[in-house]
């Protein structure tokens, strides 16, 4: 579970300290620049390119509890293996979240504290936007999700194009900077429940548990819905894309068909 840590660990600490970078920035010195959207989503693309390559050999950098249960919902990772890899995530986000805690303390006090716990809060986890409900966050958190496990299946199978596997965390990188920039709005787009869930609970040790408790005990929402929306954009691609790329690999009689030629047509004879 040594790669799970790490790889979620890097992952928080450059996704996370990325926006603490540009929300402290934009306190001590307003500029435009610091409030671009598109600064905090490439962020968040390269932290899950560096968490892969961290992982990739060691644990296969699910780095994602939810990517964890998709896959052994579809039988690509054994089930008793679920709650370790868990564990993991989520110790090495926590242990993420201390860190920038650590790191941007001074930073955070001087310009964030003595407002609501929502205020620091926002820099380690995520939070709805004031318009959006209950129904709406899940649905985010959901519908993000399912495209990111379906696509990250996309990517990986070797039936279907695949990149080299040197590549694929810049791949896949770069498919969080698409769901961020699409789906960030609603609710800062967790599609991790290790990634709110680690840092959450360490700001709950430095505030009285205040992090579980705002915008209605919203906490619960990025940690089912991505966790549903894996499984289901899993089960969507195998039984969609992935029949399709079996049915080419294979014949009508079972022989391996070259990649990328047509299914062929059984014989009138």
């Amino acid at each position: 579970m040594v790669g799970e840590f790490f790889g979620t660990m890097i992952l928080i600490l450059f996704g996370d300290g990325c926006v603490a970078t540009f929300a402290l920035y934009n306190k001590i010195s307003p500029n435009p620049f610091a409030n671009e959207w598109i600064v905090i989503v490439f962020g968040w693309g390269l932290a899950v390119m560096l968490g892969i390559y961290v992982a990739g050999a060691i644990s296969g950098a699910h780095i994602n509890p939810a990517v964890t249960l998709a896959l052994a919902a579809t039988g690509r990772h054994p089930w008793s293996k679920v709650l370790p890899y868990w564990l993991a995530q989520v110790l090495g986000a926590f242990v993420a979240g201390g860190i920038l805690w650590f790191v941007y303390q001074g930073a955070l006090q001087a310009n964030i504290a003595g407002g609501p716990v929502t205020s620091i809060g926002g820099v380690f986890y995520t939070a709805p936007k004031s318009f959006v409900g209950v129904f709406g966050a899940f649905g985010d958190e959901f519908v993000g999700t399912a495209l990111l496990v379906g696509l990250i299946l996309v990517i990986i199978d070797a039936r279907n194009q695949p990149v080299q596997s040197n590549l694929n965390p810049l791949i896949i990188g770069l498919l969080i900077v698409a769901i961020g920039s699409s789906f960030g709005l609603n609710t800062g787009y967790a599609i991790n429940p290790a990634r709110d869930f680690g840092p959450r609970l360490w700001i709950a040790l430095v505030s009285n548990f205040q992090s579980f408790s705002v915008n209605n005990y919203y906490f619960w929402i990025p940690i089912a819905g991505p966790l549903l929306g894996g499984v289901v954009g899993a089960f969507i691609y195998d039984y969609t894309i992935g029949k399709v790329l079996e049915a080419k690999k294979l014949g009508p009689s079972g022989d391996s068909v070259t990649r990328g030629e047509a299914v062929r047509e059984p014989s009138a004879e």
